[in-house]
């Protein structure tokens, strides 16, 4: 059946020419537009780190000289700081709330800001130029109750359980296992060494954090700090991150947060701005850094290229069993079915684009080699973890690959199967009284 096939679509090349060029191009086309969605979906997928679920930021924000409620009196250092610890005191009091967290800015997933820092293993390292890892940072006040792993539900690598602090926190910092993993997992009590040759003591490792949620985990240390600063830009340079107790109803709390707590939060000359749930900044951060609009163009390609192999098949062999309606009669006044008649059509759609993404694929491959693969924009220091496999090259081409002719073939076979099928209804006696 497949011979007799063949030498059906070779005697009718010149035919079948036009959808074959076709399939070549949005082959091609099809396979980059699919590259990047693979990529973004891949490294979403990864574990973020943390627990996204009932976890807040309370945005604050702060008067100016221009503002009619700007209180001159309280603008000094201690008098901010002192309105600030207010504020604090009064969130971790709400009974709805489990653990909270001081955050710098930069220190909670999808904010707007990303610190970095240059790590050392030794005193050795310092001198070499590349001796150091390049790592993320994140800094907040390990006072009070304030607890960063805590409220952001980070674990230990090991235990999987809670991150201890340790009670003297000064000099020590926690790491992650991507950033502990450049030399040995086994680096609790061990000192590190940052570019400015400031030693800290490694007090526990956690497992890998995304800061993005397209991206991929970077190697990351968390300092803790033994008090906050005073100053008006504290609504600025700070988070006020809160977890919620679990069975706590979250739309029943943002509604009472709102209209209770909020307005108590106006001292000084600081005053609540808003409520954020992580989901929100991952959004709202995907939105900003354009990673919604690139995914939404890259679906809007492919459904383009799908729609043109959709018709274009439908097209082609639409016409192509009109003009063989006498042989389809013939194979069914010998008693050839319905299912016979549709599975003859198909396979002839299945091996024009299996042979046309065969004849593609040499030059796919070309296209990766010297273009290189989608990758996430990150810093120029970011190593690829090659535990992943959009990270290696052979594993992704293959997957992005079989992706493109996967979804080729089947909305190929569906324009075919929708003529071949109407062909096959048709009564052999009509058939062949047309021809």
């Amino acid at each position: 059946m497949l011979k007799m096939i063949f030498n059906q679509l070779w005697n009718q090349r010149r035919q079948n020419g036009w959808i074959f060029m076709e399939l070549l191009v949005v082959s091609f086309f099809l396979w980059t537009v699919i590259d990047p969605i693979y990529v973004l979906t891949a490294n979403r997928h990864i574990d973020s780190g943390y627990r996204p679920e009932g976890l807040y930021v309370v945005q604050m924000g702060a008067y100016n000289e221009s503002n009619a409620l700007y209180n001159k009196e309280q603008d000094n250092d201690s008098l901010s700081k002192a309105a600030y610890w207010r504020i604090v005191r009064l969130l971790r009091q709400q009974p709805e709330v489990k653990s909270y967290s001081i955050s710098y800015t930069w220190a909670f997933p999808n904010s707007r800001s990303w610190s970095g820092t240059q790590i050392y293993a030794d005193t050795a390292s310092i001198s070499r130029e590349d001796g150091y890892v390049h790592a993320q940072r994140y800094d907040f006040a390990a006072v009070e109750g304030s607890n960063l792993f805590a409220a952001y539900g980070m674990t230990d690598v090991r235990t999987g359980g809670e991150l201890k602090l340790p009670e003297d926190v000064r000099h020590r910092a926690f790491i992650s296992e991507r950033l502990a993993r450049f030399g040995t997992i086994d680096v609790v009590g061990r000192k590190v060494y940052e570019y400015n040759k400031e030693d800290v003591e490694v007090a526990g490792v956690f497992r890998d954090y995304k800061h993005r949620d397209y991206e991929q985990p970077y190697p990351l240390i968390v300092y803790m700090d033994t008090d906050i600063y005073g100053s008006k830009y504290m609504a600025w340079d700070y988070g006020l991150i809160i977890r919620l107790k679990d069975g706590v109803d979250a739309d029943a709390f943002e509604r009472r947060f709102k209209k209770e707590v909020g307005p108590m939060l106006s001292i000084g000359n600081f005053y609540f701005d808003k409520l954020q749930t992580f989901s929100e900044l991952s959004d709202t951060y995907a939105a900003q850094s354009g990673m919604t609009n690139k995914l939404r163009l890259q679906y809007a390609l492919a459904s383009f290229a799908v729609l043109c192999i959709f018709l274009g098949m439908v097209g082609t062999f639409w016409i192509r069993c009109n003009a063989r309606r006498q042989e389809i009669g013939l194979m069914a006044s010998m008693g050839a079915g319905r299912k016979t008649i549709c599975r003859q059509f198909l396979v002839e759609a299945w091996m024009l684009v299996t042979v046309a993404f065969a004849v593609m694929l040499p030059l796919l491959l070309h296209h990766a080699w010297v273009n290189g693969v989608y990758v996430m924009e990150m810093e120029d220091y970011f190593v690829p973890n090659p535990d992943y496999w959009q990270n290696r090259f052979g594993m992704h081409f293959l997957l992005v690959t079989v992706l493109s002719y996967s979804l080729l073939l089947v909305v190929a076979l569906i324009g075919t199967y929708i003529p071949a099928y109407r062909a096959a209804r048709t009564l052999p006696a009509e058939a062949l009284r047309d021809e």
